[in-house]
């Protein structure tokens, strides 16, 4: 029955081998899938590509293939109740990647990726900032719209706000209802316990449905759920990791046939290898660390790393895996009085300070210093990017952003979630556009050896500045009625920064800050979306570039780190992809 439907659906032309095994929803086991062929594969079940597949199989006469590694966690209270946010990190469903320092990028290893295990916060961007990618793009791919009024309706396309209630409204919640969608699959909301310009002191929304007692709003619970049992065109395979993207030319244009794929589990690593063909294309979606490892397991990279390890270099595309931005965070912290709190929620309280604002009277010389300083910058990064030419260019439009646009440089993160106790008053402060850059690379052949992520934390002194400036605002702040007033005095870092006039020496933040930062889980830029002369991986319509039918789709297209948290953006990225592939066909 169903392959008469299907085949009705698709049109007699189509042979009755062309359509893909009757397999739907979603599935652990191979069986009905290796061997057979789909219109679209995408590798990865997170938060990009769940929308990219629900999208493509709005159309019966598509068939959708998504394969991922992790499993099939929606029933676990780690993934579904925001409340137990940080539970999953470290654990079966966190990739945990390690990187220098001895620092760790949580990343989410199950169904929806890291939509399921992050703090749900439902930010963007400024307009500035997604204005400067188009930018970086050719001349004549302007009208594609990746910018602030070509992305902004595909962020409002995938949420579904809730405003606030009679009860919130009261206690002063307010919203703008131009700024947010209403008919999207994922739900934000103000718990029980906005956009355009960042630069605010703001109670923020989260992916989460208040009306389902705050029940998170992960791609899965949104893309997935409500058809996955009545769309016979989409099959979802869990617990299974692409190992390669396989090609049927391997001369340029590179032509993917489809993907191998083994079964993925917390004991098991498999030793068979399965395929599946792809009639149309292989959307990788896998993340901004997986992303560029499996283009270089599949040939696609620098082959001065891909020739030692005796990968066959098909495509010797240099940037694969390099342009690497990750933010960083530093905890402060004060004791309370005992303050009353009134409801309970998961943490969304951010203060967003510019550059001038962190820096006051003494902006001017810094100003003068990033201005001056971005040829150098450029040089001492080039290692990790294209060129040091083609990194100054990127490197003047992030300046833009920060001396024009003054987008927020810092992100002073109120933390009120179960890792603080009720007497304590902890901000998390993040550095949100750094200059320093890093890169992704396999280290062998084997797809379930994790790549060797090089950050580059601080590497840029500047950005080490910025972490400094931010410590010592948030340091005034605490000492500032009204937290003064609720506060029996600073308890992180305490003594062991010593407070002066100044707020404490640089000498001894700089001490504190690297002997405790950590990464934020926001790594993007490993694929740039950026002009070839620039080091782009894909081009505007996200193919990477000298492939037929090779695109990538999540955040490791960014070209420039956001002040933002990613989901949205990665959201709104994935929304504008699918009709951008759709268009195609």
């Amino acid at each position: 029955m169903f392959l008469t439907l299907l085949l009705l659906a698709v049109g007699s032309s189509v042979s009755k081998a062309a359509i893909a095994s009757p397999v739907f929803g979603v599935t652990s086991s191979p069986d009905g899938i290796d061997g057979q062929s789909y219109d679209y594969i995408v590798i990865g079940g997170g938060t990009a590509g769940l929308t990219v597949a629900s999208r493509l199989s709005e159309d019966p006469a598509v068939s959708v293939l998504v394969v991922e590694a992790g499993a099939d966690d929606r029933d676990n209270p780690e993934v579904f109740d925001i409340y137990e946010f940080t539970a999953a990190f470290f654990g079966p469903l966190d990739w945990a990647y390690p990187a220098e320092e001895g620092r760790t990028i949580n990343s989410g290893k199950t169904l929806g990726g890291s939509s399921s295990i992050n703090g749900g916060l439902w930010t963007r961007g400024s307009m500035a900032q997604y204005d400067a990618w188009t930018t970086l793009l050719e001349e004549s791919d302007a009208d594609v719209g990746w910018n602030w009024n070509g992305l902004f309706p595909y962020m409002r396309k995938s949420e579904h706000f809730l405003p606030p209630n009679a009860d919130q409204i009261t206690k002063g919640a307010e919203f703008d209802p131009a700024v947010h969608g209403s008919s999207g699959p994922v739900f934000s909301s103000f718990s029980h316990g906005i956009a355009g310009h960042p630069n605010c002191v703001t109670m923020n929304p989260l992916s989460i449905n208040y009306d389902a007692n705050d029940l998170r709003s992960s791609s899965a619970q949104s893309y997935l759920t409500p058809v996955e049992n009545t769309r016979m065109n989409w099959v979802t395979l869990v617990q299974h990791l692409v190992t390669k993207i396989v090609w049927s030319q391997t001369t340029i244009p590179l032509v993917a046939s489809g993907i191998e794929f083994a079964t993925y589990t917390n004991t098991t690593n498999g030793t068979t290898r399965y395929t599946a063909h792809a009639r149309k294309e292989v959307i990788l979606a896998a993340g901004a660390i997986r992303s560029p490892a499996i283009l270089q397991l599949s040939g696609v990279g620098d082959s001065d790393l891909l020739g030692p390890l005796n990968i066959t270099t098909l495509l010797d595309l240099k940037t694969v895996g390099k342009n690497l931005q990750e933010q960083t965070n530093t905890a402060m912290a004060c004791g309370g009085t005992g303050f009353p709190v009134d409801g309970t929620g998961p943490d969304d309280t951010i203060a967003y300070p510019n550059l001038f604002q962190l820096f006051g009277n003494a902006s001017n010389a810094k100003v003068a210093e990033l201005e001056s300083s971005i040829p150098e910058w450029a040089a001492s990064q080039a290692v990790n990017a294209y060129s040091a030419e083609a990194l100054e260019t990127i490197f003047r439009a992030q300046a833009d952003i920060v001396l024009t646009d003054k987008a927020p440089m810092i992100e002073m993160y109120y933390v009120t979630g179960p890792n603080v106790t009720f007497d304590q008053i902890a901000v998390n402060l993040w550095q949100l556009l750094p200059f320093s850059r890093g890169q992704v690379a396999i280290v062998s052949t084997d797809p379930f050896e994790y790549p060797n992520i090089h950050v580059n934390y601080f590497n840029v002194s500047f950005d080490l500045d910025i972490q400094v400036a931010g410590l010592k605002l948030l340091r005034k702040i605490f000492r500032t009625p009204p937290i003064s007033d609720l506060s029996t005095g600073e308890t992180v870092p305490g003594a062991a920064v010593p407070d002066d006039a100044e707020g404490g020496s640089d000498a001894d933040w700089e001490a504190y800050i690297m002997a405790n930062f950590g990464s934020v889980m926001h790594p993007v830029g490993t694929t740039a979306m950026l002009r070839r002369e620039l080091g782009g991986v894909v081009d505007a319509h996200l193919k990477v570039y000298d492939t037929a039918n090779v695109r990538v789709v999540d955040a490791s297209i960014f070209p420039i780190q956001l002040s933002a948290h990613l989901s949205a953006t990665v959201y709104g990225v994935a929304e504008k992809a699918a009709d951008l592939i759709k268009a195609a066909q």
